[in-house]
């Protein structure tokens, strides 16, 4: 009898066990999966192209870098729809795809200049997408050599700067990165601009193993303002938006003719917003520096004027090259926008011209005289 109540049971407490195993057939091994880490997207002929970054679990769950490069495998598909792409090359991948580690978008001129909504439609239906992820621009390289760079000692490139980008613009603040997310919140904006930073390769740089070595830099930025593409502005001539870069980090200046090397500490800065037929700006800015070397002993009052020179000049450099593509690159309408929108139309808010920085106050404080010769 107790034989009897024994097999009753361990039938009875395996049996529901043999469903749950069951349910985990269909289940794929996670390294029979290819883990996409970026897509880079692009509209020409008629016709959206997808270009897949991809890499096996071993490439995203390590960061040790190897003696050999990790192989990088760039796929592309096409269709008359964004997802048609998908689809293109979903059929043709011999291992399923998984997209929930997609860390980077690369995004074409073509697409930012009139397929933005489509690409906004697709996002937004594609529960697997995030919306921090970041998103960068790209012009004259191709997509699939950009996708094709590793880092430096051949590390992959989830840990190469568009992917991580913090820790790579510590000195180099001029450009905030931008997500989806940004991108989506100021399309529908009826005042402003988005700026979508620019992605370039560069082997000016560095060396590997005594050869040039690829790296990516950004080359300056798209803008476009009330759902239209305004144009691009390279690197050089957006310094003016580093006095205005609320993600600021530490940043160096050089004053090339006095041989004097700066270190920005902090920056801060108010804008008076002006009531008139058409809004006007008040810029307050307040920096402080430290001098890290000053070979010729020049006085502080000297060093203040010339950084004051320095911002100015930079100030007034990008806010012109922002007229010249019809765009408010330092989105001063967004701020009379924002605390008084009933002062004026939006055409008056965006009726950005020269005149319409009224003054720029400059202080300089330098807290100490730093190395001297």
């Amino acid at each position: 009898m107790s034989h009897y109540y024994n097999c009753t049971f361990k039938i009875t407490f395996i049996f529901p066990l043999l469903f749950i195993l069951g349910g985990c057939l269909g289940t794929k091994e996670i390294q029979s999966e290819v883990y996409i880490t970026a897509l880079g997207i692009d509209y020409s002929n008629d016709v959206y192209h997808l270009y897949f970054q991809a890499y096996g679990f071993t490439n995203v769950a390590g960061s040790d870098p190897s003696t050999e490069p990790a192989p990088i495998v760039v796929g592309h598909g096409e269709g008359e729809t964004i997802q048609g792409a998908i689809d293109d090359i979903e059929k043709n991948s011999v291992n399923p795809l998984y997209y929930g580690h997609i860390q980077t978008f690369f995004i074409s001129k073509n697409i930012l200049d009139g397929h933005l909504d489509e690409f906004f439609d697709f996002f937004s239906r594609d529960y697997y997408l995030r919306y921090n992820t970041l998103a960068y621009g790209y012009e004259e390289d191709d997509i699939k050599e950009i996708m094709n760079v590793h880092g430096l000692f051949y590390k992959p490139p989830i840990l190469t700067f568009p992917y991580d980008p913090n820790e790579q613009l510590f000195f180099n603040s001029f450009i905030s990165t931008s997500t989806v997310q940004d991108m989506i919140k100021r399309y529908y904006e009826p005042v402003g601009s988005i700026m979508v930073p620019t992605i370039k390769i560069s082997e000016d740089y560095w060396m590997e193993d005594n050869k040039s070595k690829n790296i990516l830099k950004i080359s300056g930025a798209y803008f476009l303002s009330r759902q239209e593409f305004n144009g691009w502005i390279k690197e050089e001539e957006l310094s003016g938006l580093d006095w205005f870069n609320k993600d600021f980090n530490n940043m160096k200046l050089l004053i090339k003719d006095k041989s004097v090397s700066m270190f920005i500490e902090t920056i801060d800065y108010h804008i008076e917003i002006v009531d008139n037929s058409i809004p006007k700006y008040i810029i307050n800015l307040d920096i402080k520096a430290s001098i890290r070397e000053n070979p010729k002993n020049i006085g502080k009052e000297t060093i203040e004027n010339e950084i004051k020179n320095i911002i100015l000049s930079q100030f007034q450099n990008t806010f012109s090259k922002g007229l010249e593509i019809n765009s408010d690159v330092f989105n001063f309408s967004e701020k009379a926008y924002r605390f008084k929108p009933q002062s004026w139309t939006v055409d008056k808010l965006n009726s950005i011209t020269e005149h319409s920085i009224k003054k720029f106050n400059i202080h300089v404080f330098i807290k100490d005289e730093g190395a001297k010769k």
